[in-house]
């Protein structure tokens, strides 16, 4: 009786093992397919600055139009390119002696990631 019930309990066990690494929460790395990823393209802007240091009196009109942009960029997109280079100027003025970026001009470059 005592190997009958140990033949059971040794079936049971290879059993449940076989039903766990085939089917179950033991995962195995070499059946699963890795996902498809699509190459994305995007058009990134190539943005050149000139570094100015500021003097007293300096504001950003002044200093917009004494360097004024190569290419035919908006004030407004000009606007947002210096605040996304000087962040740390979004609430305060200009400081005499600081040196800021100023967008220059830009241009697209192709850019694709996957």
């Amino acid at each position: 009786m005592k190997i009958f019930f140990s033949a059971l309990g040794i079936l049971f066990i290879a059993f449940i093992l076989k039903i766990d690494l085939l089917e179950g929460t033991i995962p195995l790395a070499a059946f699963y397919k890795e996902p498809v990823v699509e190459e994305t393209c995007v058009d990134v802007p190539d943005i050149k600055t000139i570094t100015v240091r500021t003097i007293p009196g300096d504001n950003l009109q002044s200093l917009f139009a004494l360097y004024p942009s190569e290419s035919s960029m908006s004030f407004s997109e000009r606007l947002e390119l210096f605040y996304e280079l000087n962040p740390h100027l979004l609430k305060q003025s200009f400081k005499p002696g600081e040196l800021i970026q100023l967008p220059f001009s830009t241009k697209n470059a192709h850019s694709c990631t996957n």
